[in-house]
């Protein structure tokens, strides 16, 4: 069972501009040039690399083929890299189906991912849901990072290889989190042989998107080789006046400074410009939809949120005779917001017409996120009792600098009829005067020890056997009292792949996550953190020598401790709270359901990827308004996301054509005595390409092919009612040398 990890994250020195992005480039990569000059082995491709000295070629998950929607491998479990290894469902989106899909960012890659939803903070603050609980960490190449903030940008899909999801509890991962799932984006590496492609997309809302990807051996051994992605989007909305600019610089250098040995370094540098907008669309009085049209925006064209994520990596992996690795990697990000000016609407206090707001001018600037991480990971075979076993052991420490951002708001107000508002003519930009001093960084550190050993105990039986411990500390230099810490949390896990036949294999697993709480009970004291339990049941195959992989599964979550009143102790629990009782860990949450997946080859020709999941959450002891109530009302119950593509080549060579659906049920939201709705909805897409040879294909993609009118999210109160896309065409060149 060799593994070959990936490397891991990247990040970039804070303040550098695509120009000296370069320039560091350089400085980079020459000293790995000049440090790799012995000798490489001599692999024709990253396949027969893979199989003859893994030592050699860092693969992070290799799909059955080229052209495959399926995947065999995935790095986002440490311990276990084949699929059916491991003992929890994971969700791989080949770079086969990104390009099918033409998915260009992680948003829209997660909102066509079984059991994952998206919910809106606002247009630019995006977050993720899995199971009722939010995804609150992202990984790079297997290394996490916190998106949250005014300052993340969605991270762009021309640099990825593929995008791995596992659902369920992953504490021993990462540490403290919600039992939701990991996002794991494995990023282009470079290949030994020269290769070049492109891409131009033209769209509707003027969409005009240009990408390259340049791979090449940088000596004529082939013992340094680099890799160059980069991008340039330009789009508006199908709502006036907004609109988006976006760059990408990627930049990897991989250099072998023996036969055994591995140098990894790498840059990356992403630029979003965005008039953003601060909300959404109101309802009406009683929570239900003004049904405004689709193309109104409550912002005006002199609105930015303006943001750089800068990200740097070197990593230096060793393999050694007996086919132990060892890999070390440090790794800095840095998340920066530049400009942020909006309108941000209010409905008046009292007011009777609903199409009456408020609009008001907020400036912001500083939001910051400086995040270090480092790794040492040990990964090989021993022998015990007779079997050969494996163990992966390791150390990591993550620390994030964030800085909230500081400013003005509420400035300016007017009262208008949103009906026949025009902000570019009737509210005109004016200045904001930013008075409030920077703030110090709140700092969060994450260190942990893990350990999991996969243990042959049959020829047909493999157990999984791991732990971590963790030590959280929060600290804040603005408010002392805020800080508080969580030492030698564990945190185990416990798996067992059961072989039912060379196609089929049978899992079950328990894994748990710890989430910290600022919260004291009656004596004054810190709650133990949330526990997240989560319990998986299922079967995974692979057919067709791997060319078509299926799985289906239970699931239930435990999420225990939450703090709720102790309604035994004083009130106010003054000095922790100036209202209410002190606090008790005594709240419940529970997540269940069940889901099936299919991706790969199903027939000659046709592809498919597709992923229903069924999911019920509850309270199970919460406040009184909670209990019995679901985690998430406005998350389906039923979901199904599935995409097909079919080569018509007995009608015409290099013809191929492809639909799919994202579909759900009924969902709600409730806030007081208002609630809104909005009925199960499916929504059909389309792709049509046409490879003219081998170096050159033209592709047509369609969303919302019907035309479909639905909310992506609403709320019955406040400004939070946000419209689906309409449908929309994208025509994409592509050409490869």
């Amino acid at each position: 069972m060799p593994r070959v990890q990936p490397p891991v994250l990247v990040p970039l020195t804070p303040g550098a501009r695509r120009a000296k992005l370069l320039c560091a480039s350089v400085v980079l990569l020459s000293p790995l040039a000049v440090l790799a000059q012995g000798p490489s082995p001599d692999h024709a491709t990253a396949e027969e690399a893979a199989e003859a000295a893994p030592a050699v070629v860092n693969v992070s998950g290799k799909a059955v083929g080229k052209d495959s929607f399926a995947a065999r491998s995935a790095s986002v479990f440490r311990g276990a890299d084949d699929l059916r290894e491991i003992p929890q469902p994971v969700t791989v989106l080949t770079r086969e189906f990104l390009d099918a899909r033409n998915l260009l960012d992680l948003h829209d890659v997660l909102q066509n991912t079984p059991g994952v939803t998206v919910d809106y903070v606002d247009s630019e603050r995006v977050t993720y849901f899995s199971r009722g609980y939010q995804i609150d960490a992202l990984q790079v190449d297997g290394l996490t990072i916190n998106q949250g903030g005014s300052a993340f940008v969605q991270p762009d899909t021309a640099v990825l290889e593929q995008v791995e999801v596992l659902r369920g509890a992953s504490g021993m991962l990462r540490g403290a989190g919600n039992p939701s799932a990991t996002v794991n984006m494995v990023r282009k590496r470079p290949t030994r042989a020269f290769q070049a492609s492109g891409a131009l997309t033209l769209g509707s809302w003027d969409r005009r998107r240009v990408e390259a990807d340049i791979s090449s051996p940088l000596n004529a051994s082939g013992s340094v080789r680099g890799r160059v992605v980069a991008v340039k989007d330009k789009k508006e909305f199908f709502q006036d006046a907004k609109q988006e600019d976006r760059e990408v610089l990627y930049g990897v250098v991989e250099a072998d400074l023996g036969e055994r040995t591995t140098l990894t370094g790498s840059l990356q540098y992403t630029g979003l410009d965005a008039t953003g907008a601060w909300g959404g669309l109101p309802g009406k009085l009683d929570g239900t939809p003004l049904d405004l049209p689709r193309s109104t925006y409550l912002g005006s064209d002199w609105n930015k949120w303006n943001r750089t994520n800068e990200q740097a990596l070197l990593a230096l992996e060793h393999r050694f005779d007996n086919d132990w690795t060892v890999k070390a990697s440090a790794a800095y990000t840095h998340l920066d917001l530049k400009d942020f000016k909006q309108t941000y609407f209010a409905r008046p206090a009292g007011a009777t017409d609903p199409y009456l707001m408020t609009v008001t001018t907020a400036e912001y600037i500083g939001n910051e996120s400086k995040q270090n991480a480092m790794t040492l990971i040990a990964h090989g075979p021993f022998t015990a009792f007779g079997r050969k076993h494996e163990l992966t052991v390791g150390l990591e420490r993550v620390r994030n600098d964030a800085v909230e951002s500081w400013g003005a708001g509420n400035l300016y107000p007017l009262t208008v009829d949103i009906r026949n508002w025009d902000p570019a003519s009737s509210y005109p930009e004016r200045d904001v005067p930013i008075s409030a001093a920077p703030t110090r960084p709140n700092v969060t550190t994450q260190q942990g020890a893990f350990g999991t050993f996969q243990l042959s105990l049959l020829d047909s039986l493999q157990g999984l056997v791991g732990a971590r411990l963790s030590w959280w500390e929060y600290d804040s230099h603005g408010s002392p009292t805020s800080n508080y810490k969580v030492t030698r949390e564990v945190t185990p896990f416990f798996g067992l792949v059961y072989d039912v036949s060379k196609n089929l294999s049978a899992y079950a697993s328990y894994t748990e996550i710890f989430t910290p709480q600022n919260v004291r009970d009656a004596q004054g004291e810190i709650l133990d953190p949330i526990r997240g339990e989560d319990y998986e049941l299922g079967l995974k195959g692979a057919f067709f020598g791997g060319a078509l992989n299926a799985s289906a599964g239970l699931f239930r979550i435990e999420n225990v401790g939450r703090a709720v009143e102790d309604t035994g102790s004083i009130n106010p629990c003054l000095p922790y709270f100036t209202s209410g009782y002190c606090r008790v860990a005594g709240g419940k949450q529970r997540s269940e359901g069940w889901e099936a997946e299919l991706s790969g080859e199903l027939l000659p020709g046709l592809q498919i990827f597709g992923g229903y999941t069924n999911t019920r959450t509850r309270y199970v002891l919460d406040t009184a308004a909670n209990t019995g109530q679901p985690l998430r009302s406005i998350d389906p119950k039923h979901q199904l996301r599935v995409f097909a593509t079919y080569k018509l080549d007995a009608l015409a060579p290099g013809l191929s054509v492809g639909g799919g659906v994202q579909a759900q049920s009924d969902s709600f939201v409730r806030s007081g005595a208002l609630t809104s709705r909005q009925g199960g909805y499916t929504v059909a897409n389309a792709m049509l390409s046409y490879r003219f040879n081998k170096n050159l294909a033209l592709q047509v993609n369609a969303n919302n092919l019907f035309d479909k009118v639905y909310y992506k999210k609403f709320a019955p109160t406040g400004i939070g009612y946000y419209y689906g896309d309409p449908r929309n065409v994208s025509v994409t060149l592509r050409g490869n040398l």
